[in-house]
């Protein structure tokens, strides 16, 4: 019997144990983003009452799922191992799995994974689509992958949770473009070397700035090893990035007065590593940038793409659809959002 029908009938017989899942689940889950961490933390996170919080966190505890230390609780292996057995269940209890597939067929995308929450608000939201995002890149890995990576917040956290691939050999990262500027944490040669680390993977990097000047460009792209980096860029099967809102991303690289001008003109919303789009998808304004060019980025066996937040949504949307080789990974707050507005264009 499929996974849905017994899900239904479990809500329909016994909704109570559906409930006392779904709630062991959520514990077992925060704790495990939060871990180590004491009783009294988990309640506050929880809104519930320590005398709750208590009995339940036993339970767990006499199944071996958590322990505890000094410091606090913390998932153990079989834990770990339940989390990702109940996740599916507890996607379609949730109505999360409905949520996806309407998602990505609204949106004309590969694929839409989608975390509970919002990470506007809360940082383990975020901490929760970093993971998802870093399970959905192992997944797309094989061997001799060229791997591009951008920089930027929510690709960066993600790179938090890569693990080594058990079946993907000789797999050299490189970084999408070059320094994004001052903020050397988000920047692809940071995140790239990072991401790299944990797949226990080759990496590159590209030594220059995100901007150059149209001339300057040209006499760097004739140097033999800056061209070499370039044309191992564009061997890239999977690509890994960040979706940004206009006037935020214009802010962060400094742009000048006439440039941010000419945005706004043009009714820029989203950015993706130097290129800029309106409302409607369409490309209103690029950057020089070296390394990943976007007319490149359909012919990419895939793509993931991590961006979340309510406040995000009308971003995510003006760049996202259409996109048939990508993988979202978002949270529940902006694809709702992102619904919301489709169903105000009909």
């Amino acid at each position: 019997m499929a996974e849905s029908n017994w899900t239904s009938m479990l809500q329909r017989m016994a909704p109570e144990v559906v409930t006392i899942i779904e709630n062991r689940y959520k514990i077992l889950r925060q704790i495990r983003l939060l871990q180590p961490v004491g009783r009294r933390a988990l309640a506050e996170v929880m809104q519930s009452t320590e005398r709750i919080i208590r009995r339940e966190v036993e339970f767990l505890r006499e199944q071996r799922l958590i322990d505890s230390n000094r410091a606090g609780m913390f998932v153990t292996p079989d834990g770990e191992n339940m989390i990702e057995a109940f996740h599916p269940f507890w996607k379609e209890v949730g109505g999360i799995s409905l949520l996806e597939t309407e998602a990505a067929r609204l949106l004309s995308v590969r694929k839409v994974v989608i975390v509970p929450g919002d990470t506007d608000e809360s940082e383990w939201t975020k901490d929760d689509m970093a993971r998802q995002a870093a399970g959905e890149l192992a997944r797309v890995l094989t061997d001799d992958t060229v791997v591009a990576v951008a920089g930027g917040s929510s690709v960066a956290r993600m790179s938090q949770y890569v693990q080594p691939p058990a079946d993907a050999r000789n797999l050299m990262l490189v970084p999408a473009r070059g320094a994004l500027g001052d903020e050397v944490d988000l920047e692809s040669n940071t995140v790239t070397a990072r991401i790299a680390r944990n797949l226990n993977a080759s990496y590159r990097q590209l030594y220059l700035p995100d901007i150059l000047e149209e001339e300057t460009l040209r006499n760097v792209q004739r140097d033999p090893t800056i061209s070499k980096m370039l044309e191992l860029i564009q061997q890239t099967k999977v690509l890994v990035h960040g979706i940004g809102a206009a006037e935020e991303m214009s802010r962060r690289r400094g742009l000048s007065d006439g440039i941010v001008r000419i945005l706004r003109e043009k009714r820029a919303v989203s950015e993706v590593f130097g290129y800029y789009f309106n409302g409607s998808g369409e490309m209103v304004y690029r950057m020089n940038t070296v390394g990943m060019q976007m007319e490149n980025v359909h012919t990419l066996d895939t793509v993931v793409a991590v961006a979340g937040g309510k406040s995000k949504a009308e971003a995510i949307l003006s760049y996202i659809r259409n996109r048939h080789n990508y993988v979202l990974v978002t949270d529940e707050a902006a694809a709702r959002g992102m619904l919301a507005l489709l169903a105000e264009e009909e």
